[in-house]
């Protein structure tokens, strides 16, 4: 439970950022990337339609519909809050509580980092 909590965040994410797929070039195929950018999140989970996504939108796109196991994943998503509140407020370069495209790009990349440690 906990491994799966702990790559929630990073799994969706990574799922709706897309994926590049590379042809041979030389074979008469063309590299090809089908990357979702941050735009298509914000579409995704932007709930008040305001062009960024707020705490609550991203907490509630992530975690609003999982079902829990009791104390143990009161505990996690606790946790996972706090991860996403430390990134989320360093993310939000302009202060207004609200990502937009570019700084939705750098919360993914804060917890990919952090994903990477672990």
């Amino acid at each position: 439970m906990v491994a799966f909590l702990r790559g929630l965040f990073a799994m969706i994410f990574l799922a709706l950022w897309g994926a590049t797929y590379t042809q041979d070039v030389e074979g008469g195929g063309k590299e090809v990337e089908d990357d979702e950018d941050p735009m298509e999140i914000l579409k995704q989970m932007d709930t008040n339609v305001d062009g960024k996504l707020t705490f609550q939108e991203i907490f509630d796109g992530i975690m609003g519909g999982e079902d829990g196991d009791g104390d143990e994943h009161a505990s996690e998503k606790e946790k996972f809050k706090a991860r996403l509140q430390k990134h989320f407020k360093a993310s939000d370069s302009n202060g207004d509580e609200g990502l937009d495209d570019a700084e939705l790009k750098t919360l993914i990349e804060a917890f990919e980092s952090e994903e990477e440690e672990l």
